[in-house]
């Protein structure tokens, strides 16, 4: 059986499980005890980082886009990635800016306003907010919005009708960060509150979610 070391309020970590369970592959679910000074770990991801995914045979895959990418290579159906070549590389391209920049905005965002002590986002005093960062950031995630908006557009999911790899990276910023942080729903958003429907009811969602997600304490 597959492991996966993994935290339960990371989004990277997140959506490896829901990839998991939408193909429905078994594996257990175990969270480091100490993976920074921790030498076993060390030897399956040298980074140290979260999540991992070892194989039955001891070997081990790390960085999330990766160790998804290997699922659906590994198991192929259902497949989430399109069989055209260019609708591949766009998933492709939304998962990875996604990780990349939204979650980059994302966390600054968060950090000039919140102390953060999982599960609590603390609220910083008005004078400790950074006021130049908030601001930046905001703009920064509202550009991602909308770029996102655009490739709603026709689409039921990021894949078309296909619910894909591009699809699970963002549900963790779209239906749970951004709206707990007060951004999402936007009225300027219509297709993304009808993709964020859509994708809460899916059974990988539910069985994939953090249980002890993140909350604001004033």
């Amino acid at each position: 059986m597959l492991t996966l070391h993994h935290l339960d309020r990371s989004p990277f970590g997140w959506k490896v499980r829901m990839v998991l369970e939408e193909k429905g592959v078994p594996h257990r679910l175990v969270v480091p005890a100490n993976k920074t000074d921790d030498p076993s770990f060390a030897r399956l991801n040298p980074y140290r980082l979260t999540p991992v995914l070892e194989l039955e045979d001891g070997r081990a895959i790390y960085e999330s886009t990766v160790i998804n990418e290997y699922l659906e290579d590994a198991y192929p159906d259902p497949a989430m990635l399109p069989a055209d070549p260019y609708e591949r590389a766009r998933i492709r391209m939304i998962e990875d800016t996604t990780d990349q920049y939204l979650q980059v905005a994302l966390r600054e965002f968060r950090a000039a306003q919140f102390e953060y002590a999982p599960p609590l986002l603390i609220r910083k005093a008005p004078d400790a907010i950074d006021r130049k960062l908030l601001e930046s950031s905001r703009a920064k995630l509202h550009e991602h919005l909308a770029r996102l908006e655009s490739e709603l557009a026709g689409r039921s999911y990021f894949g078309g009708d296909l619910f894909s790899l591009a699809d699970v990276a963002l549900a963790p910023p779209l239906t749970a960060s951004l709206k707990l942080l007060g951004l999402l729903p936007d009225k300027r958003y219509p297709l993304i509150a009808a993709w964020s429907a859509r994708i809460v009811e899916r059974s990988s969602y539910a069985k994939s979610a953090p249980k002890e997600p993140l909350r604001i304490r004033d």
